[in-house]
């Protein structure tokens, strides 16, 4: 007896199905299955790139037996995005609004139209010998793809499932059957994507991060993070839009559940922050333009209401999310992409340690402000620049992350303001408030003196705990 298993068969689309029916090895006949054969047309909705099938997000409208339905598949993205999701057809016929919420940042600014239309038509038969045993089962079909009202492909699909009493014989007849018509034996049918062809076969907007080492070119590497960061917004962004709809169905279906209260899209805002770190951490390397124009439209998100549900996030959101796909795809480097991301982000660090210690160098406890502040202001970017490249420096970049916030730390007392009240503020105060002014600003000036002096002192120390090992 053969081992149950399934053969593949490419056939010619309008040649006649062969008989595969000898009562001599036992193969009596071959009864269509009803309830297994079916006609079903799908309209396949997406943009004019086909973002959403690249990401592997099939969004469609189905008609079987006179029936729509509108249908959602989605494996690569559980659990925020369901597997084999069938909604029936509403009386408006628009698409539903939790299956657009859904699909919208995928979508992105991009307008969702029809792209292609799908016929298939399926006949499934029993294999029976004269004992009415059943020996396994043929499923014969059609294939036809439409685009822009033309018919682009057909195919044809024989699948032989082999039952556990078919014998090799039995299996042999059946195979060759197929073969005499012009079918191809394969070892498995390309999938919907690859039968659809380009541009939905392309590239996904949402790539795996690619590993990185000491030896990756600054293209690759700037290409991995922004990879991580999109993918981390996008299943942010999923797990709220998923929370609100599961809310919403919740209320809708028990009428003494009040709705739920949406969620704010807080963690989209703290991964977009993120973005914004590594967008100056790797001022140095990206095209100005570029970036600034980034930063602008970031800043005009995290700083704007954040207390928003995911659903009402504007069309800069969006945006931003295209600037990062094509960030990941080609990254805005000029002439930097092809040197090794270590050796450029290492001497830019340097240099960064360089300027800081010389600043540090000029000061005095009576130094104006602004010269302290300049000093923060350049620790402060240096620390960005080693948390936005995460762990490209390895372990002596934590460590340099870790001196640098005690220097920060250290510094926090000597920039703080000291507001002395003017001769015109005194004179409008009467005599003890005029005095304890003057005092509380001579305190906070004493104070901030003297933590200027103590960090003057402790820097030397510090310095060579910074410096020592390099990056």
């Amino acid at each position: 007896m053969a081992k149950k298993r399934k053969e593949f068969f490419e056939l010619p689309f309008t040649v006649d199905a062969p008989r595969l029916v000898n009562p001599a090895l036992g193969v009596d006949r071959l009864t269509m299955s009803p309830t297994q054969s079916f006609e079903l047309g799908t309209t396949l909705l997406d943009a004019a790139d086909h973002r959403l099938l690249r990401a592997g997000v099939m969004l469609a409208h189905r008609v079987q037996a006179g029936l729509g339905e509108w249908y959602l598949d989605a494996p690569g993205w559980q659990p925020w995005l369901p597997v084999d999701h069938v909604v029936e057809l509403g009386a408006a016929g628009d698409l539903p609004a939790d299956l657009a919420e859904l699909v919208r940042p995928f979508r992105r600014l991009a307008t969702l139209g029809p792209v292609a239309a799908i016929n298939q038509e399926r006949h499934v038969f029993t294999i029976k010998d004269s004992d009415d045993v059943t020996l396994g089962s043929l499923r014969d079909e059609k294939i036809t793809i439409r685009r822009g009202g033309l018919t682009t492909a057909r195919f044809r699909e024989a699948t032989l499932e082999c039952g556990p009493a078919m014998t090799t014989g039995q299996r042999r007849f059946l195979a060759e059957g197929l073969l005499s018509v012009g079918g191809v034996r394969v070892d498995e049918f390309p999938d919907a994507m690859h039968r659809l062809g380009a541009p939905g076969t392309g590239l996904s907007d949402f790539p795996e991060p690619r590993e990185y080492d000491s030896s990756t070119s600054l293209e690759v590497f700037v290409s991995s993070l922004f990879a991580e960061r999109l993918r981390s917004v996008m299943r942010a962004d999923l797990a709220l839009r998923a929370s609100d709809l599961a809310r919403q169905a919740r209320a809708t279906s028990d009428p003494d559940l009040a709705p739920g209260q949406m969620l704010s899209a807080e963690p989209v805002f703290s991964e977009l922050e993120t973005l914004a770190v590594q967008l100056r951490a790797l001022a140095g390397v990206l095209e100005p333009a570029w970036r600034e124009k980034l930063e602008n439209e970031l800043v005009s998100l995290v700083h704007g209401e954040r207390d928003l549900p995911i659903s009402r996030l504007d069309d800069r959101y969006y945006g931003v999310l295209d600037a990062l796909v094509q960030a990941v795809r080609a990254p805005q480097l000029g002439d930097w992409s092809q040197r090794k991301a270590r050796e450029v982000l290492q001497q830019q660090a340097q240099s960064g340690l360089s300027i800081l210690a010389t600043r540090i160098t000029r000061l005095t406890p009576e130094a104006p402000l602004d010269q302290w502040q300049a000093v923060q202001a350049a620790a402060t970017q240096l620390l960005v620049g080693v948390e936005g490249v995460g762990g490209l420096f390895g372990k002596r970049g934590k460590q340099l992350r870790k001196r640098l916030k005690q220097l920060l730390a250290a510094l926090e007392p000597c920039v703080v303001p000291v507001e002395e009240p003017d001769a015109d503020e005194l004179a409008a105060l009467d005599g003890p408030t005029a005095y304890r002014r003057g005092l509380e600003a001579a305190d906070a000036t004493r104070a901030r003196r003297q933590a200027r002096t103590e960090f003057i002192q402790a820097w030397p120390k510090l310095r060579s705990r910074i410096s020592e090992g390099g990056l």
